[in-house]
């Protein structure tokens, strides 16, 4: 992925009713980069909307929005929904407090482009976060991704892989793709099969890896092996064409 070289103040950030602690805390870990600006402060999604639209038309434009899944006052997935449905070129980043959270799967469907457990976020690495879903880069952490997988499972019919891929937000073309990486494929083969290029292929490895937070295509094909998406996983051989 093609990172933007941005300046500084070139990337505005829009908070949505963190508590006071929290809120410092963010605003001090973003005061410590540069090309971070902090637009606003606003108490739900309906106030985010029309903060953002305000933005848009001054000098001073959101790009990504920090907020929470919920409290007693916000329902952050709400949020995210209706930010995405009126601005789907703002990110919104979810921040949690709760490693166990139920939600982790609403907000993706809800559009948001990262969801992160603060207790284990070392600051270096929200400020990353922030930079990567504003290129279009996925910020779930894994350990949260499972979590969420096994509570659904626990209440719903669908299967590991089913609930995996949904957890993932992988789209169909990219679970075929997934697939052929778990049978040992190479980008050649895979691009021949599918009938697409072999550009169009390595793009879609590349979201694949980045969507299962995995560290290799050997790696992906592994999670895809013990979610039941492929049979079994080839652990070595894999071509990097």
């Amino acid at each position: 992925m093609e990172t933007k070289e941005r300046k500084p103040g070139d990337l505005g950030v829009l908070m949505i009713d963190f508590n006071p602690v929290v809120r410092e805390g963010l605003q001090a870990i973003m005061a410590k980069d540069e090309q971070i600006e902090m637009t606003g402060d606003v108490s739900d999604g309906a106030e985010a909307v029309v903060h953002i639209r305000r933005a848009k038309s001054g000098s001073r434009p959101v790009h990504v929005v920090l907020t929470e899944t919920r409290n007693d006052k916000l329902d952050g997935v709400q949020a995210t929904r209706l930010i995405k449905e009126s601005f789907p070129e703002v990110a919104v980043l979810v921040l949690t407090e709760n490693l166990n959270d139920t939600y982790v799967i609403d907000a993706i469907h809800a559009g948001a482009g990262g969801y992160i457990f603060l207790k284990d976020t070392a600051p270096e690495a929200l400020l990353q976060s922030i930079h990567r879903v504003v290129e279009g880069g996925s910020q779930i952490k894994t350990e949260l991704l499972h979590t969420a997988v096994e509570n659904l499972i626990q209440n719903g019919r669908k299967t590991l892989a089913e609930r995996t891929t949904e957890a993932a937000h992988l789209t169909p073309r990219e679970v075929d793709v997934l697939r052929l990486m778990g049978n040992g494929d190479s980008n050649k083969t895979i691009a021949s099969n599918l009938g697409i290029t072999l550009d169009t292929t390595k793009k879609h490895v590349r979201n694949v890896i980045d969507k299962l937070q995995a560290n290799s295509r050997t790696h992906a094909a592994i999670i895809a092996a013990q979610a039941g998406i492929v049979g079994t996983a080839v652990t070595n051989g894999f071509y990097q064409d």
